[in-house]
């Protein structure tokens, strides 16, 4: 067995456990406004921190879940920690939205509505103010759009994450259960500052407009990027050019200094 492979096998043991262990913990990403500059909420991302090996990259333990299918209880209990966190924040005041990744096993899972359900009330976190973001991958699963169409109707928004022009189209999005589109990092990297990048984003933004969706662009990198997004009627974006993810405890002090200094209410 190679090295690699070995410590593959030892992280796969590792993260089987790390969720009884409470070594995950969310951190929060802050989403801003890019025609006000205001603070828009945030998207919940979940980071492993091993006894040993540190802080693991969500690139190496998530796959791992996915095979595993401990995605389904480590989503659960991101789901419940955000709409609690949620709540906590309303009640300070700020209301704003928390998106949370779902992925496609926990949307097919028989206990996901149930979950739902029972995560917003007794958190007593408003549905209007979650938004579950999910691979345009479980569009083309029946019992995942059942679930996704069942969520949408009680007030919860839906997002596709990672979205780019073509997966899926337009014409398909007309019918479903969707209230945003997220463009992927790679598609922002490659359209956001180039003359041609911008008539495509501009023609997929119209696209969403038609649909009454919003568009939110992740991967933001600099003012050269949110000025050309913006200039495309982008409604969102969301990148280490406005925040790095951060953990509850310091949302609140960027709060309180986003609004110090925007001179904006939350």
């Amino acid at each position: 067995m190679t090295s690699d492979s070995s410590h593959d096998s030892e992280l796969a043991l590792d993260v089987r456990v790390a969720l009884d262990a409470g070594e995950f913990y969310l951190v929060y990403q802050p989403e801003i406004d890019l025609h006000t500059n205001g603070f828009a909420g945030v998207e919940a991302l979940i980071r492993w921190r091993h006894p040993s090996r540190g802080v693991v990259s969500p690139a190496d333990f998530i796959p791992l879940l996915e095979a595993s299918g401990d995605i389904i209880a480590v989503g659960r209990w991101a789901l419940e920690t955000a709409c609690y966190q949620g709540a906590e924040w309303h009640t300070k005041g700020y209301r704003f939205p928390v998106a949370v990744n779902t992925s496609i096993q926990q949307l097919r899972h028989d206990g996901f509505l149930e979950d739902v359900a029972r995560f917003l009330r007794a958190s007593r976190f408003d549905p209007a103010h979650l938004t579950l973001e999910f691979s345009y991958t479980a569009l083309a699963d029946s019992e995942a759009l059942t679930h996704l169409g069942k969520l949408h109707d009680r007030g919860v928004h839906l997002a596709i994450d990672d979205f780019a022009p073509g997966r899926p189209g337009f014409d398909e999005l007309a019918a479903l259960p969707v209230d945003i589109v997220k463009l992927s990092r790679s598609f922002v990297a490659l359209n956001a500052d180039s003359a041609d990048g911008a008539a495509v984003i501009h023609q997929l933004v119209g696209d969403a407009r038609s649909l009454n969706l919003r568009v939110i662009a992740s991967g933001v990198e600099d003012a050269s990027q949110r000025d050309h997004l913006r200039d495309e009627q982008v409604d969102i974006g969301q990148g280490f050019h406005f925040a790095h993810p951060y953990e509850a405890h310091e949302i609140d002090r960027f709060l309180q200094d986003f609004a110090l200094f925007s001179g904006r209410p939350l």
